[in-house]
């Protein structure tokens, strides 16, 4: 047996991986990262994340059929970025948001459903920060 055998993947387990990194837009994730920014000073993270929630929300029922997980995800992946100011994590972030969006191609999700998720959180960000700029004082 070789190193390459030993690396190789099976099906049930690229399927398993694919679907943890989908969980990292899933509610419970994001409610860990709302409860953490609600300990401590981080009153305008909070707000652009706590507003962007109820926005994704009111807009998925207009926009029937996306997919909620990455929107999530793109939401959290631009505030925690612009929130740590770092290029490499910033980076980081959007490769692992782009694997999320490779993994949900994986496991079958059309790509108008993915694309629809990605144009409802980057909406949300926008509408977030916007509304986040005029309610928490700078």
């Amino acid at each position: 047996m070789n190193i390459r055998d030993s690396i190789r993947l099976s099906g049930d387990a690229k399927e398993e991986i694919a679907r943890d990194l989908i969980a990292l837009g899933g509610l419970p994730f994001y409610s860990l990262v709302l409860v953490r920014a609600s300990i401590g000073g981080y009153l305008s993270f909070l707000s652009h994340v706590a507003i962007a929630l109820p926005v994704l929300y009111l807009l998925s029922l207009a926009v029937r059929g996306s997919n909620l997980h990455i929107a999530r995800a793109l939401i959290l992946v631009v505030f925690t970025s612009v929130y740590y100011k770092a290029l490499p994590f910033t980076v980081f972030s959007f490769l692992v948001w782009g694997v999320m969006i490779y993994s949900l191609s994986y496991l079958k999700s059309g790509p108008r459903e993915i694309l629809k998720g990605i144009a409802l959180g980057a909406v949300s960000v926008i509408i977030s920060y916007a509304l986040t700029l005029l309610i928490v004082p700078r």
